[in-house]
């Protein structure tokens, strides 16, 4: 069995609907957490898929082999940006969904605050 691969996100997607179909049961600041964290997550991964985003360093370098030699060069990778709807669509779905649960979690956060508001 060599071609089991883990993936974290699965795991997260089950303890986030864990803890939100106990929203009642936690604390606010559970749930708040988890839908910010997972609303983070999304607008992070719209800043990937848009072309924008990668590693936060910024000052990676790149490195091309030719005739058995490494290049290395400064400056960035090219990148590849969406420019149909089609390519677009991924990335709008994520950033739609990330900014709801973002907000959804600033709701919980100042309802659970300020109740009187």
């Amino acid at each position: 069995m060599p071609n089991i691969r883990f993936d974290w996100r699965w795991i997260a997607l089950i303890i986030f609907v864990a803890i939100l179909a106990n929203a009642r049961a936690v604390p606010w600041f559970v749930s708040a957490l988890a839908l910010g964290l997972a609303g983070g997550y999304l607008l992070q991964q719209a800043w990937r898929a848009w072309g924008i985003g990668g590693s936060f360093g910024g000052g990676s370098r790149r490195v091309t082999y030719w005739r058995g030699q490494k290049i290395e060069t400064g400056g960035s990778p090219r990148r590849y940006r969406p420019r149909t709807l089609s390519e677009l669509a991924p990335v709008l779905l994520f950033a739609l969904l990330g900014a709801a649960l973002t907000l959804a979690a600033l709701s919980v956060t100042i309802r659970a605050v300020a109740p009187s508001l």
